[in-house]
């Protein structure tokens, strides 16, 4: 890890799900001080007994709670102003409220990222925050929690970020080099992009074409591959959505939708996507800041999304005869 004025980089990871787990996993194996901000009984567990972190090779990691600090509801008044970078994690229903904790955390130069699926979540950080401390991005590590306090490394990606339109928060200044340096030590391959709308979009397109139909049919990602019918629906859900992103400006000249659809339901085959899991768990979705945007954009832009509709009606539906909390 680069110098950084001889302290340690202090990060807050708020919303603690399978991707919020993961990251905290990785940064306990670097010399990061981790404030991990979450809720329920998987906080009372890590905050208790730590976490059990099975990693690409089927190995079984136990990270002690004391590798970090729990907390949740109001901030105790010693993490006021503490923390160099804010890593939001939490499910896209939850963003105003994690924004608000990272806010209160954050040191006056500290940054923030948002690594939720989904579109919108930067813009609501910068409501809040500012644009001059606000990166965009997204991962594709997969990960898939088991029970309270485990977390399973079910594929690995990267963790990608770029600048906002208008910001000067670059690849040059020293808090995003501290930030690539200490994921890159994690093991977790940061990577910069020069386009935030493109990078957003992007996932956003194999988002849209992957997780509601798995989540509807119950079924994990390489069955949208091996069943026809599937895959043509999915595909056709990804074109919609590219037609709304066409039409907001975003260059799609350079991403083959069915290459990068086929290539990520082949990489992905045995996983159950996250929003599957919320389902199969009785959890909200992020069908609003998936499907939902698709529709909210293309409505806005007199282009007609009625798959996208769909989709987002089927799991709306699935939401509420299953929603435990």
């Amino acid at each position: 890890m680069r110098d950084c004025g001889g302290l340690i980089l202090r990060i807050a990871i708020l919303g603690v799900g399978s991707i919020g787990s993961l990251i905290a996993a990785q940064l306990a194996k670097t010399d990061a001080d981790s404030l991990l901000y979450t809720r329920g009984a998987n906080g009372e567990v890590l905050a208790t007994n730590g976490l059990l972190f099975t990693n690409l090779d089927g190995e079984i990691e136990h990270f002690p709670a004391d590798r970090w600090v729990v907390f949740e509801g109001e901030i105790p008044e010693p993490l006021f102003s503490c923390v160099d970078v804010a890593i939001i994690c939490g499910k896209s229903n939850s963003t105003a409220t994690l924004a608000a904790v990272a806010e209160e955390m954050m040191r006056p130069n500290a940054i923030a990222i948002s690594v939720q699926n989904g579109l919108g979540h930067s813009e609501r950080l910068v409501g809040r925050l500012g644009r001059h401390r606000v990166l965009a991005g997204c991962t594709t590590h997969g990960a898939m929690r088991g029970g309270y306090g485990e977390v399973t490394w079910t594929g690995r990606g990267a963790i990608r970020m770029a600048s906002l339109f208008e910001s000067e928060l670059g690849p040059g200044d020293s808090r995003v080099m501290d930030l690539i340096d200490i994921l890159d030590d994690a093991g977790l391959d940061p990577e910069w992009e020069f386009d935030a709308d493109e990078m957003l979009w992007h996932k956003l397109l194999l988002n849209v074409a992957i997780n509601p139909l798995a989540a509807i049919c119950g079924v994990r990602n390489g069955e949208l591959l091996a069943q026809p019918e599937l895959h043509e629906q999915a595909f056709s859900a990804m074109l919609e959505a590219a037609q709304v992103a066409s039409a907001e400006g975003v260059d799609l000249s350079d991403f083959d939708c069915l290459a990068e659809l086929n290539r990520v339901l082949e990489a992905t085959a045995a996983n159950r996507c996250s929003m599957l899991q919320d389902v199969m768990a009785g959890r909200v979705t992020e069908i609003d800041s998936l499907c939902g945007e698709v529709v909210r954009r293309g409505e806005e832009l007199g282009i007609a999304t009625p798959l996208n509709q769909q989709l987002l009606t089927l799991v709306k539906g699935i939401e509420h005869s299953t929603k435990t909390g």
